[in-house]
């Protein structure tokens, strides 16, 4: 697959086809604030374009997609570009779509590139649409849309400026943002942190209720089976950003939430974040996963739930104690 520079894919985005453009599975800011600001890029070149994606938005997301359905219609395209997508895995039940996709427009370190790519390791998928507008000569002809998609990917991803993979560059763009003064950013901010359904308040009840904990505290992992979300009466949308709780608890160095496949019981999931310079995105690479050193996800199959977390506990604590954290 080839590597594209700036000016390759500036290149063939001109190119008018009509456009299907892929996120990935639990589709979090960053992967539909650049779906959505690439549609914006492409609609303004003349291109019409849909976004698709295996699960629905968050609803506190549904800011970005405007309520517009996810759902593959099935219809042709001429061009499929696949958006902060790591792995053809990350594409969930969309991923016979991969073998046809022209372009992949990514900021992950591992990523398995299974069509001609552009990479650009930055803090958020999102500020690679800043430089695309930019050399397309747009970025003051877009509109409010364009830049709270953009706004919302670099918040989202930098878990609102305090992750350190902020860089001095994602706060020049957000800046840049913001000094347009037509984005409500603080809204945006709003609904993305702070925003939960009753559904999120109680899966969070859960999380607490259930978590285990390995490696003398250092390892939190939430496994959510189906039997628990039914009990519980939560949807897999609920809990799609539970990690990010016990990720918050002193002393936890690794968060793991798994999940089990709704639609095929023998499925799981696994979304993981770091505290210290432990490389998650290597232990869910042996999974067939990726992402980002301290956020990645992969998907892998096991016979039992137990069968999971026993695969989970152990792959992430080796990981732990590598690190000699």
């Amino acid at each position: 697959m080839k590597k594209l520079t700036l000016e390759e894919l500036v290149i063939r985005l001109k190119e008018k086809k009509k456009t299907l453009i892929l996120s990935h599975r639990n589709p979090d800011p960053d992967t539909l604030g650049g779906a959505f600001a690439l549609k914006s890029i492409l609609e303004a070149l003349g291109s019409p374009s849909s976004v698709a994606c295996a699960d629905k938005a968050p609803k506190r997301l549904e800011f970005i997609t405007g309520g517009a359905s996810l759902e593959y219609s099935g219809e042709e395209y001429e061009r499929i570009i696949a958006v902060d997508v790591a792995s053809s895995k990350q594409l969930g039940e969309l991923e016979f779509l991969a073998e046809k996709t022209d372009i992949t427009i990514d900021h992950h370190e591992m990523n398995d590139r299974f069509s001609d790519y552009y990479e650009d390791m930055g803090a958020a998928c999102c500020e690679i649409f800043i430089d695309v507008a930019d050399a397309l000569y747009l970025t003051d002809k877009l509109g409010k849309e364009f830049f709270t998609s953009v706004y919302a990917g670099i918040s989202g991803d930098t878990g609102c400026f305090r992750y350190s993979n902020t860089s001095e560059r994602t706060l020049t763009y957000a800046a840049r943002i913001i000094k347009k003064g037509i984005i409500d950013f603080a809204d945006v901010n709003r609904r993305i942190f702070d925003s939960h359904t009753i559904g999120e308040i109680n899966a969070q009840k859960m999380t607490y209720e259930n978590m285990k904990f390995y490696c003398g505290g250092r390892l939190a992992v939430i496994p959510f089976t189906n039997e628990m979300k039914e009990s519980g009466n939560v949807t897999d949308e609920d809990i799609g950003d539970i990690v990010n709780y016990i990720r918050a608890i002193e002393g936890v160095l690794v968060a793991v939430s798994l999940k089990q496949s709704s639609k095929d019981e023998n499925k799981f999931f696994i979304s993981s974040r770091a505290n210290g310079d432990i490389d998650v995105s290597a232990v869910c690479a042996k999974l067939g996963g990726g992402g980002h050193p301290r956020a990645a996800g992969a998907t892998f199959t096991a016979g039992t739930p137990e069968e999971a977390l026993e695969v989970c506990v152990s792959l992430f604590s080796e990981a732990i104690e590598k690190s000699g954290k």
